[in-house]
Formats: C-alpha cells, structure tokens, sequence
C-alpha cells in the first residue's frame, strides 16, 4: 500500500499469513496486494487498487482504476467492485457462476465470459447470467471500462 501526502511517499510491507484476510485502505494512494493466501478487499479516495487473492476480494475506488483477481467462487452474498474514474478489470476462478450487473456511463464492457443476458442489451449496461447464475457481482464506473477476464 502506498500513500502520498505533499510529494512524500510511505510505503508498507504486509506479509499476510494463511487464513487471515488482507483490508487495504487509503484516501491518497495505491492499494495493491499479491500473492494473498485469503480473502481481499481494498479501499481508496484517489489511488488504484490492485488485488489478488486466492479467496474473495472486493474494492473501491472513486478515482483510480481497479485490476483484482479472485481466487474463489463461491462468495456469500453479494461481491462488488466500483470506482467512478477508472477502469475495472476482474480475472474469476474457472467455476464461476454469477448473476452479473455490470453499469458505466462513458466506457465499454466487455466480457472472456459467455453471458447470458437479461431484459434488453444496452451499450452501458449489462445484465445476465455466467454459468448458471447464483451470487450477485456488481461492477460499476462512470468514466471507464469494465473488462472481465478467464
């Protein structure tokens, strides 16, 4: 995690054991985490984040891009990933299976996923199914692209 504040920047290390989840956050800066044994989230004001992780992860952002990876399939409830400038990038597990609403105002989606999709096909929403639906994932941006990736 990376935090700027008047041209000094603060770097931190976190080495996260197995079975303990990784929550980055940070108003002005970067939040990235690699290799993560467990479940993921990350938060900014003005900062990209960067996840990945072999369980679940989440993240918001209001400017900055977001680039996570999930390791794991089957999150309880609802996973969501938003920002208003910047693109998302979301990498699934190959078991996926999602209701997906995916929403952005100047931008494209695109999907490696087939989707079935739900109601009309809009060039700015998109709603549907992967594999054979279930959990709920929420992507959205205003000013960016969503890309979702095998």
């Amino acid at each position: 995690m990376t935090s700027k504040n008047n041209d000094t920047a603060v770097d931190f290390i976190v080495r996260v054991p197995a079975g303990i989840g990784f929550v980055g956050r940070t108003v002005n800066g970067d939040v990235a985490g690699e290799s993560l044994p467990g479940d993921a989230e990350g938060h900014s004001v003005n900062g990209s984040i960067r996840l990945a992780a072999a369980g679940l992860s989440t993240a918001t952002t209001v400017n900055g891009s977001i680039n996570a990876t999930m390791g794991r399939a089957d999150w309880p409830g609802a996973a969501s990933f938003k920002t208003v400038n910047g693109d998302i990038t979301l990498k699934l597990p190959a078991a996926v299976s999602t209701e997906l609403k995916a929403q952005l105002v100047n931008g494209r989606i695109t999907s490696e996923w087939p989707v079935s999709v739900i109601g009309r096909m809009e060039p700015r929403r998109l709603e549907g199914t992967i594999g054979s639906g279930g959990r709920q994932l929420a992507l959205s941006t205003v000013n960016g692209n969503i890309t979702l990736q095998k």
